[in-house]
């Protein structure tokens, strides 16, 4: 009986002792989860505190405005800039541009019956034409390619029908590619940073880009540009502080990629841009392009816009006058736009307007805080 009952005792003291055991196992398993519940918590608060003290800007504008070229400007200008490794992602996209560029001067050849000055060319002529990609496997150019690239450029033929690229809608970088050509095709090519703010990249989704300017933090958004990409634009809105419209000044005379039949002027003006509640920013782009085409081309701003009353060679009539049609239709919805003149592939440039921007952001938001 005794035997039985110390057996019957130590098996309760060991049961008591496991309970015991289990309990506090649970309390520190408890007490770590509830560790990291609230380090969570602390991190998202953190974060929110963060994400209070950025300044969002989006980026709208029709397809080949600038928007990139100008979110590319800011990683140069208030970031580090490109590394090597990233200059070199771009040769591909170089090479690309120089083969669809030449193939549109091509193209514009029989738009405007200019003929090859050397009919040897010919040969060099319809192997670009049919060329899918110019890059090889290895991410360099195909030696045939850089053969007949030259060959073309040196045809007096291909230099003119570059010259009168306005007539067809030639891009922007095409000569810039040409004339740097010999760069550009000599082994082992690395893109320069004017190089890869020339080239053009059809921009998809959104692209984000964050850099600090005067002790604040900016976030800007690049969405694309395309109709079929434009729905993905509104979900950024809300919290913006502004909208930085891009405006291709060149381009009164052009039409959209993915409808031709549309002026882009008439698109852009018919933007509903200018209803949100944020600043709204008009970047007025290409301005030596524009001077260059209202100056030396005989499109004059008359034939497109048929309100303008100035001079056919008068830049600064031609450049106020397009501004304020996106002025007035600011102006039409109560609402207030700062426009502001670039050339988006000038650096100091794009800097010194920046800074005009941060400025009539900053005075905006001043005024929309009431006054106790």
């Amino acid at each position: 009986m005794f035997r039985c009952f110390d057996v019957t005792s130590s098996l309760q003291d060991c049961a008591r002792s496991l309970r015991q055991s289990l309990r506090s196992r649970v309390s520190e398993k408890e007490k770590r989860a509830m560790a990291h519940s609230a380090k969570i918590d602390q991190d998202l608060g953190e974060r929110g505190r963060q994400e209070a003290n950025v300044l969002k800007i989006l980026l709208l504008g029709t397809p080949e405005s600038g928007k990139s070229t100008l979110l590319k400007q800011m990683k140069i200008i208030y970031s580090r800039g490109f590394t090597k490794d990233e200059l070199v992602s771009f040769t591909p996209a170089v090479l690309d541009n120089l083969l669809t560029s030449m193939k549109c001067v091509l193209h514009g050849m029989g738009v405007l019956r200019i003929n090859l000055s050397n009919r040897k060319n010919k040969a060099h002529a319809r192997c670009v034409l049919k060329c899918e990609s110019c890059v090889g496997e290895d991410g360099e150019l195909i030696p045939f390619a850089a053969f007949a690239f030259c060959s073309l450029w040196g045809d007096q033929g291909v230099r003119l029908a570059a010259a009168k690229g306005h007539e067809y809608q030639l891009n922007d970088s095409a000569l810039y590619f040409f004339e740097n050509m010999g760069r550009i095709i000599a082994p082992n090519y690395v893109p320069t940073e004017a190089d890869v703010l020339r080239v053009r990249v059809r921009t998809r989704g959104i692209i984000e880009t964050q850099f600090s300017y005067k002790n604040s933090i900016y976030r800007m958004y690049d969405v694309g540009s395309l109709r079929s990409e434009r729905k993905k634009w509104f979900s950024y809105f809300d919290d913006a502080r502004a909208v930085l419209f891009v405006v291709a000044l060149n381009g009164y005379d052009l039409t959209l990629p993915e409808r031709p039949c549309l002026i882009r002027y008439n698109v852009n003006v018919k933007s509903n841009f200018c209803q949100y509640l944020c600043s709204q920013i008009l970047y007025m782009n290409k301005t030596d392009l524009f001077c260059e085409k209202i100056v030396n081309s005989e499109r004059h701003l008359r034939l497109y816009c048929p309100d303008f009353r100035g001079p056919d060679c008068d830049v600064t009539a031609a450049a106020r006058h397009v501004t304020a049609m996106f002025i007035t239709r600011c102006t039409a919805s109560g609402r207030l736009a700062f426009p502001h003149y670039t050339n988006a592939t000038d650096t100091p440039a794009v800097g010194d307007v920046f800074s005009a921007v941060i400025n009539s952001i900053t005075q905006q938001n001043l005024q929309a805080v009431p006054l106790l």
